[in-house]
């Protein structure tokens, strides 16, 4: 369906049950389950449109940024923010994934975790200047330059609880040790069972 058309149906629809709400004076859960029912494919398709909006808007401007700067490209530090919710499949993040080379990851292709849904562009060079200021004193202190890209305590804190569950006859349940300067993805990669997009979503 065009995009057009589905935008109209989702504003008629809406206007539709706010008229009919008014004209009750109530709302009730049922009325409204049926009407997110109605609205469910509608808004799906709008979520897809706008995903294909945003990445191909950006995959161009990424690849003329990275011709721009030539073989400067692979000095180039690369952020993005997310807060919790949108750190599954970052949109910024993943679309600059495809220009920086995978070992860049964590390393010049960084995702700051923020607060808010916006940051601003000094919020974020403050951030990105944090991190990497960081790590050199994380390099002249302990001889690591990722070190300080983790909880500092972190792993005295992990040894710790494993000895307290051992004093509780208990079994530590604690994530993998993953390796200071790890390339991974820095958002959930382990796969499982249930749905995990609109795709999958009867």
């Amino acid at each position: 369906m065009p995009q057009p058309i589905n935008n109209r149906i989702l504003l008629e629809n809406n206007l539709a049950f706010v008229d009919e709400c008014l004209a009750k004076d109530t709302i009730s859960f049922a009325e409204l389950e049926a009407f997110s029912k109605k609205q469910g494919p509608y808004l799906k398709l709008n979520v897809a449109w706008a995903a294909q909006t945003q990445v191909a808007h950006w995959m161009p401007v990424l690849g003329d940024w990275k011709a721009m700067l030539g073989s400067d490209w692979d000095k180039t530090y690369g952020a993005s923010n997310t807060i919790y919710v949108a750190r599954q499949n970052n949109i910024l993040f993943s679309l600059m994934a495809q220009f920086f080379a995978p070992e860049a990851i964590n390393d010049r292709l960084i995702l700051i975790e923020t607060i808010s849904f916006t940051t601003t562009p000094d919020e974020m060079l403050a951030s990105l200047t944090r991190i990497i200021g960081d790590r050199s004193v994380g390099s002249l202190f302990f001889g690591n330059y990722h070190l300080m890209d983790f909880e500092l305590m972190g792993g005295d804190a992990r040894a710790a609880i494993i000895a307290e569950n051992a004093k509780r006859g208990t079994t530590p349940f604690l994530p993998p040790l993953v390796p200071w300067g790890s390339k991974q993805w820095p958002m959930l990669v382990t796969t499982g069972s249930g749905p995990a997009s609109f795709a999958d979503l009867p």
